[in-house]
C-alpha cells in the first residue's frame, strides 16, 4: 500500500519541475552507483562516428541508427519477430496487459516471472556495443535498460486514445527509445511514430496533461515540424521521448505496423525500483552487465 501511494506521488511530481529535483536528490543517495558509471562511461573507446551519433542525438532529440546496427543481430530479431506476428491471434490472449485496444504486445511469452534472458534475441538487439557507446556518449554515463517490447499495431474503431495522442514519456528525466519497425511503414496510413524534434518540442513547454490532442499541440507548434518515420523495415532510430512530444498507432483500415521499443534510462530511477526484468544467461562483460542490472542487485 505505500509503496503504491509512493508512486503515485511520484508519478504526479515526475510531471511538474520538482522532478529535476527528485532526480538529484535520488541520485545523491546513490552516488557511488552513479560514480561508478560515469567511470564506466569514460574508459570506452567510442569511435568518433558514434560520438556523433550522440551530439546529433542530444542537439536533436532523435537519431538514426541503420549505419552501427549489427545485420546477424537484426536478422535474428525479425526472424523470431515475424513468427511472433504469425502467432499474433494466439499471443493476443497471453498478453499481461491490454488497457491499449490498437496494441498486441507480442513478447509477453518470452517472459518468465517477470523476466527476459539476456540472451533473447529481442535483449542482444538493445545491448549491441555501438548502440550503448551512443548512449552513454549521450548521457554521460552508462544507461540502464529499462523494459524490451514488440508490439503490433493494428486499426481500431474506438477514439485515439493513450499514445495515439501527443505525449511525453515520464520514465526518466532523461528517457531513451530506441526503435526498430519490423514491418515496412511506407505511408501515414500504416500508423508511423510521429513526432517534434527536441527544438520544437521545446518551445511547447511542460504541460500536466498526460496526453493531448492534435488541435492543443498545434496552438502552440507549426504543423510543418512534425517529423513522421515513414520508412522501411529495419529502420532503427532513437529519440529522447521525455522530451520529444511523440504519438502513433494511427492505423488506417487494413493496416498494421510492427514495431521493436527498447526503453533507456539513468539511475536511479525516479520511481520505486521495480524487481529485476532482465536474467542472466551465460557469463555477461561489465558493460553488459551494467546496462541490465542495477549494482546492488
Amino acid at each position: 500500500m505505500a509503496a503504491n501511494l509512493t508512486s503515485r506521488v511520484l508519478w504526479h511530481a515526475n510531471r511538474t519541475p520538482a522532478a529535476a529535483a527528485i532526480k538529484w536528490g535520488l541520485r545523491a543517495l546513490n552516488f557511488r552507483e552513479v560514480q561508478k558509471r560515469r567511470a564506466m562511461a569514460k574508459q570506452l573507446a567510442v569511435p568518433q562516428a558514434q560520438t556523433s551519433l550522440a551530439e546529433a542525438l542530444n542537439r536533436d532529440g532523435f537519431v538514426a541508427l541503420d549505419s552501427i546496427v549489427d545485420p546477424g543481430v537484426m536478422q535474428a530479431m525479425m526472424t523470431s519477430g515475424e513468427d511472433k506476428y504469425l502467432r499474433a491471434t494466439e499471443l493476443r490472449s497471453r498478453q499481461e496487459t491490454t488497457h491499449k485496444s490498437f496494441w498486441v504486445r507480442l513478447l509477453d511469452e518470452d517472459s518468465q516471472n517477470g523476466t527476459l534472458p539476456s540472451d533473447n534475441p529481442f535483449v542482444r538487439f538493445a545491448i549491441q556495443r555501438p548502440l550503448i557507446h551512443v548512449l552513454a556518449a549521450a548521457l554521460g554515463e552508462v544507461p540502464q535498460l529499462s523494459d524490451v517490447l514488440l508490439t503490433l499495431s493494428e486499426e481500431s474503431s474506438s477514439e485515439l486514445a493513450y499514445s495515439q495522442l501527443w505525449h511525453r514519456d515520464f520514465d526518466d528525466i532523461r528517457t531513451i527509445k530506441l526503435f526498430v519497425y519490423l514491418t515496412d511503414v511506407p505511408t501515414t496510413a500504416f500508423g508511423p511514430f510521429t513526432f517534434l524534434p527536441g527544438p520544437a518540442s521545446d518551445q511547447f513547454g511542460r504541460s500536466m496533461h498526460s496526453h493531448m490532442s492534435d488541435d492543443k499541440v498545434f496552438r502552440t507548434i507549426p504543423k510543418s515540424n512534425v517529423k513522421e518515420m515513414i520508412a522501411p523495415r529495419c529502420s532503427t532510430f532513437m529519440v529522447e521521448t521525455s522530451r520529444c512530444l511523440h504519438m502513433g498507432s494511427r492505423m488506417a483500415p487494413g493496416h498494421h505496423r510492427l514495431l521493436y521499443t527498447a526503453t533507456f534510462v539513468t539511475v536511479p530511477r525516479p520511481y520505486v525500483e521495480p524487481a529485476p526484468r532482465f536474467r542472466s544467461h551465460g557469463e555477461l562483460d561489465l558493460l553488459t552487465e551494467a546496462v541490465l542490472f542495477r549494482s546492488n542487485r
